[in-house]
């Protein structure tokens, strides 16, 4: 049934969404008249779903309470109703079923899956209704023509090129995985009568509360069939852009794949406990599963008959024997790998998949006709590129860990060493003097064992014991499967050699090169600022510097836009981001180093993320993507990017073609043109926001109008929720993760550090005092000018605005009730940044509207509004209830909460 939609082009979407019949006001707000043929046919499945869970309510309740449920949902279904009705309307539901609260969770198992589907059905299909050619041979045209008028060899640009989704599995998955999967394994039935009917029933069946915490091996699991998409589709990646380049003189092909998996599942470290040696094995055998698994079917079975596959043309040749025996060298080389037997394996055995590829060059096709040659060698030519993208590990496994937890262990094993009993507290000049010279001793050799009489020390043999583990991966799998050292809270030069000592340690590391690359992560905007010089400190070591040429001339960086965004705000937070990786290139050019940049996004606007790869990517400093791009995808974006293969290969063909287009446009010029105006901006904005996060009453309002008090119960991940953030009974913000700060704002209506400050920045950039050398129409007349003709600004306001309008001010302000009197100031505070703020985009974007940018997806938000805020409504309630009630209710109000939070995440997104 979702074929139909794929017919309409993106045009036609954005050209039936732009109409004026719309009926869309000056606020934002949209009627119900939906025009679009996307979400007319979203609004046909909610219509389905909702006649379909009626059923499922009625066979859960008993019939008072069912009329009770199903009485507000008809409310919900029919029109959009006033919020403020529809508040007291749920409320007086909760306080009428608190003490038995069955009728309110099978409530929210209606607008969950209802919301689930909606937002899972629109992926889908915006995947299908976008052509995977139409942005990859974009992007590459551009590139090609581009490199042409540089005398450049396109290949050569592509073989220096790596595109990376990276999976992390932070907290933020609230819905049961297999409450997902049931949705993403039978999306194109959901809108048939039948086919949603069943997917109604079983989601119905596995709602609710994650009973337990994941394991990472959980996480690890979870994500091998979105790592099995992204494998399959760099394959197709690859496939036509060698087709592409097959029609440029000289027959071009890949030297080098584009395309790699990364993975944060098991490495990383910071903060979670439960990762140790024994985990990270563990989740690289599953990672390694899925590539041995991938090879195996790409040789094919020993009966694959299918006409043209590569099994049927090299058993046509006359090698059936020869495959099988290649066939069962994988096998052992498998089970050799990932395989439980305590028995030895007989038989040799693959060292790399590059020499399994090997094996199958070397079988002649001579007997085949020329087009059947030419398909072998095609497909060849993709194995090859999966044996270097793929290999044996199937994802690349980064390791993350925090400075201080570095620092901690570098001091411990220098005084098991006989160094200094004192090492964390020496000043930065001596631990880099140190430091380097242990690097440079090629006698040095630390000690890790335990020295007489010394207690015991479970945390560092737990680390030191990890750090080992490494080395032994490397061997097994290759370097591939551990190839980046990302250090957290990188601030200084002996953080980074913190982490070299460590790699010198464990074997990794030494003058001839570093086995990992070591990899800083700049997050908070001063120490973005600080980044330049953090470079440039490494490069100035002797024997770092020797070791990255050895090592290939190549400094990762890693830039973050979570804690920046929390400590600064959203406009001092991108601005430092951007600003501070165009510094760090200008460093790194001038050393004559290639720089690598990883993004750190979250799924939220709050956190650097836009509504598409395209508008994220094409928004960069072209310069900062010569190497390519890496960038992380956090719990709940991986299957919602690469949840079905038409969404993996949609997004992945998204994120090459806009990389491709981008880098090709080389170094920004606008930067220089616009810093200073951006300077004044970012200052004001970061003292703004400051006023807010300093206030004294902001903890208790956060605490008390915000369901992140519930986060730690949703079991959403392994790693915990949030660091030690409690303080005599309240909430310390400053050890609190960004992932439940930001996430809780969206809860509760506001979204609040999307735009908190940007509003109060641009109107004082504007109201200049008397004096000034431009008028404030001219000024403003400056700021619409940026957003014309400034990628990375136009992306930044439409980004808030995207943000603005899934905020709603008159649900937030219920939310406020919730906090303590004394709070309210705080609400009052951001409802006037808000309407300043949408005020000061409206009039940059010379529209009435917020969404003029993406009318289509302002329209798909029509279709969920009511239920979103029909879910806002009930969680709304329960706080309140929960917060007037007694232990026993209180506990009993749990999971309903906790379903509210899946319900709103469902809709919007979390973190």
């Amino acid at each position: 049934m979702f074929r139909a939609v794929a017919s309409h082009s993106s045009a036609q979407i954005a050209m039936s969404a732009g109409s004026n019949a719309l009926g869309r006001s000056s606020s934002g707000s949209a009627s119900t008249r939906i025009v679009g043929p996307l979400a007319s046919k979203l609004k046909d499945i909610r219509q389905n779903t909702h006649a379909n869970l009626k059923l499922q309510l009625q066979k859960s309740l008993p019939p008072l309470k069912f009329e009770q449920a199903c009485e507000l949902a008809e409310q919900i279904e029919t029109a959009e109703p006033d919020f403020n009705q529809l508040h007291a309307r749920v409320e007086e539901f909760v306080q009428r079923n608190k003490n038995d609260p069955e009728a309110i969770v099978s409530a929210l198992k209606y607008l969950n899956s209802q919301l689930m589907i909606l937002s899972t059905a629109e992926r889908q299909m915006k995947a299908q209704d976008a052509p995977i050619t139409q942005s990859l041979m974009r992007g590459l045209k551009t590139l090609i023509d581009n490199s042409a008028s540089r005398g450049e060899s396109i290949v050569q640009r592509l073989s220096n090129t790596k595109i990376s989704p990276v999976f992390t599995a932070h907290p933020t998955n609230f819905n049961k995985p297999q409450a997902s999967e049931i949705v993403l394994s039978q999306l194109d039935n959901i809108a048939s009568p039948q086919g949603n009917a069943k997917v109604c029933q079983e989601l119905w069946e596995i709602q609710g509360v994650r009973e337990l915490k994941p394991t990472v091996q959980d996480e690890a699991n979870q994500f091998s069939a979105n790592i099995r998409h992204l494998h399959s589709s760099g394959r197709t990646i690859h496939e036509q852009i060698n087709q592409q380049l097959s029609g440029l003189p000289n027959n071009l092909k890949l030297s080098k794949p584009l395309v790699e998996a990364g993975n944060w599942v098991g490495g990383d470290r910071d903060g979670n406990p439960n990762i140790d040696a024994t985990v990270l094995k563990d989740v690289v055998k599953t990672l390694s599963t899925a590539a041995f698994e991938y090879f195996e079917q790409e040789i094919g079975k020993e009966k694959n008959t299918q006409t043209g596959s590569l099994c049927n043309l090299l058993c046509k040749s006359g090698h059936s024997e020869s495959l099988g025996l290649i066939r069962e060298k994988l096998a052992r080389t498998r089970t050799h790998l990932v395989g439980n037997s305590p028995l030895p394996i007989q038989g040799d055995l693959y060292l790399n998949a590059n020499e399994l590829v090997h094996d199958l060059e070397s079988l002649s096709i001579a007997s085949l006709h020329t087009q059947e040659k030419a398909a072998v060698q095609e497909k060849l030519d993709l194995l090859k590129l999966d044996a270097d993208s793929i290999g044996f590990h199937g994802a690349s496994t980064d390791i993350r860990q925090n400075s201080a937890m570095n620092e901690k262990t570098v001091g411990e094993l220098l005084r098991r060493s006989g160094g200094p009993s004192n090492y964390e507290s020496l000043g930065e000049i001596e631990k880099q003097t140190l430091l380097t010279n242990l690097l440079l001793n090629k006698q040095t050799v630390l000690s890790d064992a335990p020295i007489d009489g010394q207690s015991e020390n479970a945390e560092f043999d737990r680390e030191i014991a990890l750090i080992k583990s490494y080395k032994t991966i490397h061997d097994s799998y290759g370097p591939q499967a551990l190839k980046n050292c990302i250090t957290a809270n990188t601030e200084t030069m002996s953080d980074m050699l913190e982490v070299m000592l460590l790699l010198k340690h464990a074997g990794l590391a030494d003058e001839q090169g570093i086995k990992m690359n070591v990899v800083p992560l700049i997050e908070t905007v001063n120490d973005l600022h600080n980044g330049p010089a953090i470079l440039n400190s490494m490069l100035n070591n002797p024997w770092y510097r020797q070791a990255l040429q050895a090592s290939g001339n190549q400094q990762q960086i890693m830039v973050g836009y979570s804690d920046s965004n929390r400590l600064d705000g959203p406009l001092a937070s991108s601005w430092a981001v951007y600003e501070g990786t165009a510094k760090m290139l200008e460093v790194a050019e001038q050393r004559g180093v290639s720089l690598h940049v990883f993004h750190g996004r979250g799924g939220t606007e709050a956190r650097g993320s836009g509504d598409s790869y395209a508008q994220e990517i094409k928004s960069s400093n072209g310069a900062s993507l010569l190497t390519g791009m890496r960038q992380t995808e956090q719990g709940e974006e991986v299957p919602a990017k690469f949840g079905t293969k038409t969404m993996s290969q949609s997004n992945l063909a998204d994120m090459v073609g806009s990389t491709l287009e981008t880098m090709a446009t080389g170094k920004d010029q606008q930067i220089a043109k616009y810093a200073s105006t951006m300077e004044k901006l970012a200052q004001h904005a970061r003292n703004h926001y400051e006023s807010l996060y300093s206030n004294p009453e902001l903890p208790h309002f956060f605490q008390s109008s915000t369901p992140i008090e519930f986060v730690g119960k949703s079991n959403a991940g392994s790693r915990p929720a949030s660091r030690a953030n409690t303080a005599g009974g309240g909430l310390n913000l400053d050890k609190l993760r960004a992932i439940p700060w930001v996430g809780s704002w969206y809860q509760s209506g506001s979204a609040m550090p999307a735009f908190f400050g940007t509003g109060s920045a641009l109107k004082n950039f504007i109201d200049q005092p008397a004096g000034a050398n431009t008028t404030p129409s001219q000024r403003t007349a400056q700021l619409q000018t940026m957003y014309q003709e400034w990628p990375f600004f136009k992306s930044f306001i439409d980004r808030t605005a995207t943000a603005m309008e899934k905020a709603d001010m008159q649900i937030a302000q219920q939310y406020a009730k919730l906090a303590p009197v004394q709070s309210q100031g705080v609400f009052e505070a951001i409802k006037n940044e808000y309407e300043l703020t949408k005020e000061m985009i409206l009039s940059i974007k010379q529209s009435n509207d917020l969404m003029d940018h993406n009318p289509a997806d302002a329209e798909i938000l029509a279709v969920k509004k009511p239920l979103t805020q029909a879910a806002h409504a009930m969680q709304i309630g329960l706080l309140k209830a929960h917060q007037q009630a007694g232990p026993e209710i209180q506990d009993r109000l749990v999971e309903p909460i906790v379903m509210s939070m899946q319900a709103i995440a469902s809709s919007n997104r979390f973190g």
